[in-house]
């Protein structure tokens, strides 16, 4: 998870990193046209969820880096269809196929996603819109309360499942919901 040198410690996250900058490179110059949402917003949500996912994982002790590989990669669906519903069901083919083009750039088999890691990758952004429902698995779990608390945070109405996700986190890392917040769709 983390990596010593020197007497100085730093998280691992050299696959994250790689792959938000292929995304930041495919995804800059696509336009806003016949989108639900701009592009823009992909990318924020992008790295602001893939940051949160990294501190949520550490906070609950799931794989940081695989997380927020994750949550770089839940709404790639919306990016590649250029439509908000039914993104998350559409994202598998699009996440195997960025997967495997990223594994083959890999000089290192160490800096490869391996097919569990894209299983649970998978798994997780297909499930990640379900705000309303809760799974066994801390992964999925994971993920819908980064979207939900990333969408917050990032000033959008939210009410049901992702406002509840939202109190729950915050209250869950110490942090006081703000009274009065406006929390509509």
């Amino acid at each position: 998870m983390s990596e010593h040198e020197d007497g100085k410690e730093r998280l691992s996250v050299k696959r994250l990193n790689r792959i938000l900058s292929i995304l930041l490179s495919e995804m800059k110059d696509l336009t806003d046209e016949g989108r639900d949402l701009p592009i823009r917003w992909n990318i924020m949500h992008m790295y602001s969820s893939s940051q949160l996912a990294k501190l949520l994982a550490m906070h609950r002790g799931i794989n940081p880096e695989l997380a927020a590989i994750a949550a770089a990669l839940h709404d790639i669906g919306a990016v590649v269809t250029k439509k908000h519903a039914g993104h998350a069901e559409a994202a598998p083919p699009y996440i195997y196929d960025f997967l495997e083009r990223f594994n083959r750039a890999s000089k290192s088999k160490l800096l490869q996603v391996n097919q569990e890691e894209a299983e649970a990758i998978v798994q997780a952004v297909v499930q990640h819109s379900e705000k309303e429902s809760d799974s066994k698995d801390p992964f999925i779990e994971l993920l819908r309360d980064v979207d939900s608390l990333d969408a917050y945070l990032h000033g959008v109405k939210i009410e049901g499942g992702r406002l509840e996700r939202s109190k729950r986190v915050m209250k869950e890392l110490g942090i006081a919901f703000p009274q009065g917040a406006s929390i509509e769709q």
